[in-house]
Formats: structure tokens, sequence, C-alpha cells
């Protein structure tokens, strides 16, 4: 097919499957997808039918990958910036924590989602999170190496420095404690303290 055609309607089934996803957004802050008829719903908010919806944005199953995919590219445009910034210290180890835990604990989407249906996403971000450390770790594999060659960070395995942490992370988002982790200057006295502790045992 002529690239002069394909074009056209590419974009235009990206601006659809857009609003699409902003819809579905929408539905699930509102509490939506907790609702039986979340495909109605997300058309109505959309303009379109559910045909129309069903033809550019797929089943439940796929609006709901393609959200957390979209928020998941988001959250990696914001984080490259600040692994660019790399430096081998505490203090850069707690910023970025701090980074990371206040993107998620801040994420009205993701609350939204762990209020109304856990079940749902919570195992992307345990049972088959496996995915989504590996995009982690394929943004900052390349950034990170540029750090090492410069000879600014020591040798570090991308892999295993992800893995850790994104578990950190995910334990501070969504293990209830006697801290108030939205606060932001306890969360940070609360890092930096953990990671000087974790220092100590090298």
């Amino acid at each position: 097919m002529a690239s002069g055609v394909a074009g056209p309607r590419g974009d235009a089934s990206g601006g659809m499957r857009q609003r699409i996803l902003d819809a579905a957004a929408e539905c699930l802050i509102e509490g939506g997808f907790a609702s039986g008829r979340i495909l109605s719903a997300i058309a109505r908010k959309a303009g379109m039918s559910r045909p129309t919806l069903y033809k550019y944005g797929g089943t439940v199953e796929d609006i709901r990958r393609a959200l957390v995919e979209r928020e998941l590219t988001r959250f990696l445009e914001a984080l490259a910036p600040r692994l660019e910034g790399m430096t081998w210290s505490r203090e850069y180890a707690t910023d970025l924590l701090v980074f990371v835990v206040g993107y998620a604990r801040g994420h009205t989407l993701l609350n939204a989602a762990l209020r109304d249906v856990p079940e749902i996403v919570l195992p992307e971000f345990t049972l088959n999170a496996e995915g989504t450390i590996r995009r982690i770790s394929e943004l900052a594999a390349p950034i990170v190496q540029r750090h090492i060659d410069a000879g600014a960070i020591p040798p570090v395995d991308v892999g295993m420095l992800t893995d850790a942490l994104f578990r950190i992370t995910l334990s501070i988002v969504l293990i209830r404690g006697p801290y108030d982790f939205d606060d932001p200057e306890v969360l940070r006295r609360h890092l930096h303290g953990a990671l000087g502790m974790l220092a100590e045992l090298s």
C-alpha cells in the first residue's frame, strides 16, 4: 500500500485510539471500570458508537492494556532526564526514589485502579511485572552504560539494579505503614536513612 494512503489512515486510527484512551481514563477516575457497562460509558465519553469503539479500541482488556502501556511510556519519558544526571551517591539514589515513588503515589489513574479494580491492576505490577521491569531496564541500560564508560559510576548490573529499585518502589507505594509517604519530606528522610543503613552493610 502506498505510504500516502497508509499515513493518513494511520494518523486517523491513532487519533481515534487516543480519544478512546482519554475517555477510558476519565471513566476509570470516575469509578466506571467497576461497572459492567464500561464499554458503553467509554463510547459515550469518546463520542462514538460501540462498533466504532470496538473497531479502534478493541475489548475492555485491550483498552486496559493500552492504558497501562500509555501510562508506562509517559513515566519512562519523565524518568529518562533524571537518569541522565545520574551519580553514584546516596543523595542521588534518594532523589531518584523520591521521584519514582512520588510519581506513582500521586498518579490519579493508578490510585483509581487500585481503588476500584485492584484485582486487575495489581498483577500488572506483581505477578506479571517482568515486562514492565524489562522495559525500564532497557531504557536505563544505554544511559547507565554511558555513565560507566565515562567513569562516573562503577560497573553495575542494570537489570539487577532496576529490579531492586522497582521492588523498593512497589513496596512503598502499596504497603501502608506508620509513615506518611505522601509527605515528600517524610519520604525523603525515610529513604535517605534506609539507604544509609544498607550502605553500612557493605
